[in-house]
């Protein structure tokens, strides 16, 4: 197995997207930054003791996101993630966190959940660690943890700050007044 992370970065609107990729899964994802340093630095942090190799090969999936960010609809094949659980090398630590991530994929784009919605579909009551699993979430706008909002509706926190997150959810459509997700 190559344990060489290959990752692309593409620059659109002063903004930088990075992905990473490993053995044809990605293992990660950078929120959009303001240099491409930075960007490369967010998927080298996640690499761990791997070396990587910044490549354009991947630059069609780092524009995707890049456009999805910016609120074109695209639909991400999740069989191309990395998320099996190991003891090394893995971006998802635990079966709760790959659980609540491939539940919080399910949310369709332009709608939200709440930390709670998700946590009893996980047939738990742990709302805050729904909250924490997303926190760590290697795959931003891929798994969009950006749709998952408090069950006051108001927006919550966000690893990219809750301005990043409030306009990602605007750019899907979704009306934001006083920092509360609008009811339609």
């Amino acid at each position: 197995m190559n344990k060489k992370v290959t990752i692309s970065t593409y620059a659109c609107k002063n903004l930088y997207f990075a992905v990473g990729v490993l053995n044809g899964k990605i293992i990660g994802v950078s929120l959009p930054k303001s240099s491409e340093l930075d960007a490369l630095n967010e998927i080298s942090r996640s690499c761990g003791s791997m070396q990587f190799e910044v490549s354009d090969k991947y630059l069609e999936l780092a524009e995707k996101v890049c456009a999805a960010y910016h609120g074109e609809k695209i639909k991400f094949n999740l069989k191309n993630l990395d998320m099996e659980i190991r003891s090394e090398g893995s971006p998802v630590k635990t079966l709760f966190e790959r659980d609540v991530l491939l539940e919080v994929a399910k949310i369709p784009y332009g709608d939200v959940k709440t930390y709670k919605q998700i946590a009893l579909a996980l047939k738990t009551r742990g709302y805050r660690a729904v909250g924490t699993a997303m926190g760590k979430n290697p795959f931003p706008i891929i798994i969009p943890c950006h749709r998952v909002v408090k069950s006051d509706l108001t927006v919550g926190e966000y690893r990219g700050g809750v301005e990043m997150k409030n306009e990602i959810l605007k750019n899907e459509g979704i009306q934001i007044e006083h920092g509360r997700i609008k009811k339609r």
